[in-house]
């Protein structure tokens, strides 16, 4: 992995010639509102560092609705300001669509053609709790390219052999990096981590699989957990490790349309005759979070939980991740 450093004003010159070969997707928008949005050589403003956008990158590859009958067109894409917590939930997304018994076709091509150019955080919102779940405000593996944000300009990493093509491509625009950049580098790195830590000191939790699996039977889940849970699926559609989804058939033209499903829906499990293996708010929220920490670190050895905070952002019933895996550990 070679690191580079690149001055803001070839920067621009890069995202320019992104630009002019691939989609390239960028984040804008404002303090807590990131969005992802097209970057072209005419309307290349964006914000490549700060933190994760609203939407999960995973709607990239598994669309929140999407037609399943034809092969669909193959777009080279970019990614650039993808946040470690979105890298670490393609984790998830990449188990479930293409190592199983048979890989997903729409995911894998989506997944084959776009480059990821992620970027270190350098600030956070209340929601983030990344390190609470063994992460990083910063990525280690799973870009192509990585930035980081130093004076003048970024710090360039390559990740994969892709990235390393990118970088040569571009090779005129790049620097060698310096002794004080990386110091530069690994300071902003450990501030992050150290205000991260900062804001989640309350929560003294360290290992939720054996806290959910130890509180299976625990009242709290009804009435305490899920009790403000007004069923509006925001949380699911917000995550980035979600992987339910509905197929169905188009009643004009019959093409089938696959879209996103969430199992905190009372009418997710019913089954013929309206019976519900989960029929209580409490049970469906239970599973939810044995899904996620508890069955998928034994099933695929890592949790299906990241810490971006979205979920708690989303939730209209005012729940959080954080404060429920509290409660739990203190139950006695």
């Amino acid at each position: 992995m070679a690191t580079f450093f690149l001055s803001t004003n070839d920067y621009n010159s890069f995202i320019r010639n992104l630009s002019a070969q691939y989609r390239v997707f960028g984040l804008k928008g404002e303090e807590k509102n990131f969005y992802w949005s097209r970057l072209t050589a005419e309307k290349s403003e964006h914000t490549p560092n700060r933190y994760r956008a609203l939407t999960p990158v995973k709607s990239f590859f598994f669309p929140v609705k999407e037609e399943v009958t034809a092969e669909p067109p193959v777009e080279k894409t970019i990614l650039l300001g993808v946040k470690a917590c979105d890298l670490a939930h393609l984790q998830t997304t990449d188990a479930i669509f293409l190592q199983g018994a048979l890989a997903d076709p729409y995911y894998a091509l989506k997944r084959q053609n776009t480059i990821i150019i992620s970027s270190d955080c350098d600030s956070y919102i209340p929601a983030c709790f990344c390190t609470l779940m063994g992460g990083l405000p910063y990525p280690t593996k799973g870009f192509d390219l990585n930035l980081t944000p130093v004076r003048e300009g970024f710090l360039i990493e390559t990740g994969t052999q892709a990235g390393e093509d990118l970088a040569k491509a571009n090779t005129s625009l790049f620097a060698q990096a310096s002794r004080q950049q990386l110091a530069e580098r690994d300071n902003l790195r450990n501030k992050m981590t150290e205000l991260l830590k900062a804001n989640n000191k309350d929560f003294t939790w360290t290992n939720p699989k054996d806290i959910v699996t130890a509180k299976y039977a625990s009242q709290k889940w009804e009435s305490d957990i899920a009790k403000t849970c007004v069923e509006c699926d925001a949380c699911r559609f917000a995550c980035g490790t979600c992987y339910c989804f509905l197929l169905a058939e188009s009643k004009k033209s019959w093409e089938r349309i696959r879209s996103w499903d969430s199992c905190q829906s009372e009418g997710y499990g019913r089954v013929a005759g309206g019976a519900n293996p989960r029929k209580t708010k409490g049970e469906r929220l239970r599973n939810l979070y044995s899904c996620k920490l508890q069955y998928r670190p034994e099933n695929f050895g890592f949790y299906a939980c990241t810490g971006c905070g979205r979920c708690i952002e989303a939730c209209q019933g005012k729940i959080d991740i954080r404060k429920s895996l509290q409660k739990l550990s203190e139950e006695r």
